[in-house]
């Protein structure tokens, strides 16, 4: 299953990306800590997930866990937590690296290759088997000092529909999508949330031609 999906991502969505993408603003204006602020992260979160799966979707959720690696700054209290919810999931799992180049040169003036190794570990099941609600939730309290948090990151996959849902923490989620078609309903129903940082790209992209 790993193979496969690895497979499926180099080809449609290398590294993880599209340039077919919206991201969408979750924690703002709202300070951080604030409960305010993680009642609307989970909120618009959890309406745009369910926005962009149906709950008879088949999907894959792809966790990278990087272990004590993952946690330079903030630490995570609560490092079981996602794999607790995944209970009774099926989970095929592989050890990689990644390499990195170091600034540092060897003796031959030759730069220094750094491997990172983590953990890859997915599931496949239909939207509705899976917690994404805990999930997100948790994602979301990582760095704002709350429990239970979740520090890996995790990817929802669909190949049917050609589509990846990431979370990456509190102040936002990005969709990458094979077409505009796929990604244009979310652009218009909640435009108001897009990050304007990148509003202009989105406008573009999405614009009736």
């Amino acid at each position: 299953m790993i193979q496969g999906i690895f497979e499926y991502i180099d080809n449609k969505f290398p590294n993880f990306e599209s340039d077919i993408h919206i991201r969408f603003d979750l924690g703002e204006p709202f300070r951080n800590g604030s409960k305010r602020r993680i009642k609307q992260v989970n909120k618009r979160v959890v309406t745009i997930f369910e926005e962009t799966f149906n709950q008879n979707d088949f999907i894959y959720v792809l966790i990278k866990d990087w272990g004590d690696q993952n946690d330079p700054m903030f630490g995570n209290t609560t490092p079981k937590y996602i794999y607790k919810l995944m209970n009774g999931q099926i989970i095929e799992e592989r050890t990689l690296f990644e390499v990195d180049e170091d600034e540092d040169e060897d003796d031959e003036g030759k730069r220094l290759e750094i491997k990172h190794e983590y953990q890859v570990k997915v599931s496949a099941g239909l939207v509705s088997t899976f917690p994404y609600i805990e999930i997100l939730e948790g994602i979301s309290h990582y760095e704002q000092g709350r429990e239970p948090s979740i520090g890996q990151s995790v990817y929802f996959i669909s190949k049917d529909k050609d589509i990846i849902f990431y979370m990456y923490d509190d102040r936002g989620c990005i969709i990458h999508a094979s077409s505009k078609d796929q990604l244009r309903p979310l652009y218009f129903k909640y435009n108001d949330w897009i990050v304007n940082y990148h509003r202009e790209y989105f406008d573009n992209l999405f614009k009736e031609v």
